[in-house]
């Protein structure tokens, strides 16, 4: 958001409302259609600054289809999907079966796939017609970003990688099954990007000062009632995709030690201050307390985070709080405690959705 322009990417790097070179990796699962839609959202001369992968995978409308029916299998046991066709994108990928963007490009044998998709009940009319839209979006746009990172190494020069979800959602350390469908912590950018683990640099971690969470699954500090829709409401925190209304709760230093030491973070962004100096009594989870047991380990707990309570912390006083370039009161008290806890340096701060509202501590 910059000023009132406010535009939401999915596939393309934010960097794009600066100006700069983009570069989607291969292990992006590449929607061209959704990709065609922000494309448009470009800034004028953005587009030829962005390559995409050509190793990325390919999300077709099958996969569409077949996230919805899984959905609509697993009942009450629903995981809660955007149903973008992402994860079957991804188990695709996987059975040797789904289309990457070079392949698209060079003429995919696409009879394997629909032989799979029959024997799942999915038909694949509209196919080729997909296919012949998709082919002309991506090839304008494909190349080797993992190439293109090394070479701007080698000349000095800098890149930020951006990931998406939080480490509760990594498919092997998140909360399985309510997870997504690839790997989201830090160690995973090599080998998405196909660069050599050193240039993957240091990772900045980013995290509201509350806790949200979209569909089903665990969530130990969650806020109901009135108190969890004001926070909802005041942090806007409906989904991009979906709509959705997020699941909120108070901030969780337990799982915060746990995703920081996934991700090897040292430094962190804080965002969101301005809406928590909106509520009062703001508290954050110290601990987690099952069965007269009481730790701050996340593991002890991860096959019972259903049964959890949290252990809540004295109140913080955010209320009233305002914001510049110097943090003061209980905002400088939180950051304070949550450098302690978190053995992490709180470098950047932000107390609204403008980017004018971000500061440097």
């Amino acid at each position: 958001m910059i000023g009132s322009d406010k535009r939401t990417f999915h596939l393309i790097p934010s960097g794009a409302m600066k100006g700069k070179e983009l570069l989607i990796g291969a292990g992006v699962a590449v929607d061209p259609e959704t990709l065609a839609d922000e494309l448009a959202l470009l800034p004028q001369g953005a587009r030829e600054k962005l390559t995409v992968d050509a190793r990325a995978t390919v999300v077709s409308p099958l996969e569409k289809e077949l996230d919805a029916s899984l959905e609509a299998l697993r009942g009450d046991r629903s995981i809660g999907t955007t149903r973008r066709g992402i994860g079957p994108a991804y188990a695709l990928r996987a059975l040797r079966l789904a289309p990457r963007v070079s392949d698209l490009l060079s003429g995919f044998d696409f009879a394997p796939m629909e032989a799979f998709y029959r024997m799942a009940g999915v038909g694949s009319a509209g196919l080729r017609e997909w296919e012949e839209r998709s082919r002309g979006i991506l090839r304008p746009l494909a190349g080797d970003a993992g190439s293109r990172v090394v070479d701007l190494a080698d000349r000095g020069g800098s890149v930020l990688f951006e990931g998406s979800q939080g480490a509760l959602l990594d498919v092997v350390q998140g909360t399985y099954p309510y997870v997504t469908a690839t790997h989201t912590t830090s160690g995973s950018v090599a080998p998405s990007m196909g660069i050599p683990p050193d240039l993957s640099g240091q990772p900045l971690g980013v995290m509201k000062c509350y806790a949200t969470r979209v569909g089903k699954g665990p969530f130990p500090t969650e806020v109901a009632g009135d108190e969890g829709e004001r926070i909802r409401t005041l942090g806007s925190e409906y989904g991009a995709t979906t709509g959705r209304p997020r699941r909120v709760g108070w901030l969780d230093v337990v799982a915060l030690k746990y995703a920081v030491r996934l991700n090897g973070t040292k430094e962190v962004a804080l965002t969101k201050l301005d809406v928590m100096s909106k509520v009062r009594d703001y508290r954050v989870c110290v601990a987690y307390e099952h069965e007269g047991r009481e730790s701050d380990d996340f593991q002890r707990f991860a096959g019972a985070l259903d049964g959890v309570k949290p252990v809540l912390s004295s109140p913080f006083t955010l209320f009233g709080a305002t914001f510049g370039g110097r943090l003061t009161g209980g905002a400088r008290e939180l950051v304070d405690f949550l450098e302690r806890e978190l053995r992490v340096a709180v470098k950047i701060v932000s107390y609204g959705e403008e980017r004018s509202k971000t500061a440097e501590l």
